[in-house]
């Protein structure tokens, strides 16, 4: 991550402006959160879940131990 996105996010946790998981996770650049962390009534939430569940590929399962 660059200096100038983790210095953003450090301003906006200081001001005490949630920041989004997304954006916390490293997945998307800085992003405010404007539901104040309520993901499940999030919008933009719902379609990142959309689109990584029908674009990532499932790891294989682990066999188990015998």
């Amino acid at each position: 991550m660059n200096n100038t996105k983790r210095t953003k996010r450090d301003q906006e946790r200081k001001a005490g402006v949630p920041i989004c998981i997304w954006s916390e996770a490293g997945v998307i650049s800085s992003r405010s959160c404007t539901r104040r962390l309520d993901c499940e009534r999030c919008l933009f939430d719902q379609n990142m879940m959309d689109f990584f569940a029908s674009n990532v590929t499932p790891l294989p399962a682990v066999p188990h131990a015998a």
